[in-house]
């Protein structure tokens, strides 16, 4: 099968690069590269990735064929697999990359954002309660007398927050969240990158915020070696700034004050994401969105 890819992320090598197959999903499949980055081929309705390569195969397509370790190589822009028939053409795709520091770091803090943000964090925690989500976004922030994850995630990130206004990096917040839950990502690396996504957006060119979240940054990607290949995929791109299309269209989508019913749009299709991965990640970006601008929370 021959297909074309549509976009290709930031962290795609221009260059011939060889990998295999580290993991394989029904819309996505991960390759790990020789210096052991990932990068993730995706069905044409998933939203864009930094490391990703979208591809503009049929409805049905599905990965689930692929096995893990099969060779890959890419040369002269296509893209070819040892036991595959499948062949992706790299050249002609769009080259994506989010990049939120550039996008929204320097539109300040718009007077809509509270209402705007208020609207998106009564929605989260209302398809968080109704999937019976283990993480839910009020309670992180009101002490929830709830044990197990839900605490060690809520005791986390009100130390990041505190640490975060007063400039003063706590490793032990951070500690706290890598690896914390079950699941393909799990829920404290999934908080760290909206957390880290709302953070970039409201650097607004302020030195003092920017050493704050590079460093963040850095201490992130130091102790992402206690969570998996692809959540550590995750968090190395957020503490660039770049985080997945979804989550940085619902970024700039709270920033400009975008028209509410398309504000609500561009929310569910990033809070839809795996099981509870989009509803952390938002979580996460709301927090980190309030974190220097101070948006009232609703009672």
């Amino acid at each position: 099968m021959y297909l074309r890819a549509i976009s290709i992320g930031y962290a795609v090598p221009d260059g011939n690069f060889a990998a295999s197959v580290h993991s394989v999903f029904r819309s996505a499949l991960n390759l790990r590269l020789e210096d052991n980055h990932l990068l993730t081929l995706i069905a044409p309705g998933e939203g864009d990735l930094p490391q990703g390569i979208r591809l503009d195969a049929p409805e049905d397509f599905s990965f689930e064929a692929f096995q893990v370790g099969e060779p890959a190589v890419c040369k002269a822009s296509i893209l070819s697999f040892e036991r595959s028939s499948l062949t992706v053409q790299l050249s002609g795709a769009r080259r994506w990359k989010c990049d939120l520091p550039a996008q929204v770091g320097r539109t300040g803090s718009p007077t809509c954002l509270p209402a705007w943000w208020n609207l998106v964090w009564t929605a989260l925690n209302a398809r968080q309660r109704l999937s019976k989500a283990e993480i839910i976004a009020d309670e992180l922030l009101d002490e929830s007398p709830r044990a197990g994850v839900p605490h060690r995630a809520g005791k986390a990130m009100r130390e990041l927050v505190e640490a975060t206004r007063q400039y003063d990096l706590k490793p032990s917040a951070v500690e706290a969240l890598i690896g914390l839950g079950s699941g393909l990502t799990p829920s404290g690396d999934d908080l760290l990158v909206g957390y880290l996504a709302g953070l970039w957006c409201t650097v607004q060119d302020k030195d003092e915020r920017t050493r704050f979240v590079l460093k963040l940054g850095e201490n992130i990607i130091d102790l992402s070696s206690r969570t998996n290949d692809i959540s550590r995929t995750y968090l190395y791109h957020a503490a660039q700034g770049q985080v997945s299309s979804r989550l940085a269209d619902l970024a700039e989508a709270i920033c400009r004050g975008e028209k509410p019913e398309r504000l609500s749009e561009i929310g569910e299709a990033a809070m839809k994401i795996g099981h509870t991965s989009g509803m952390d990640a938002v979580t996460g970006l709301l927090i980190g969105l309030d974190a220097w601008a101070r948006v009232e929370f609703p009672e």
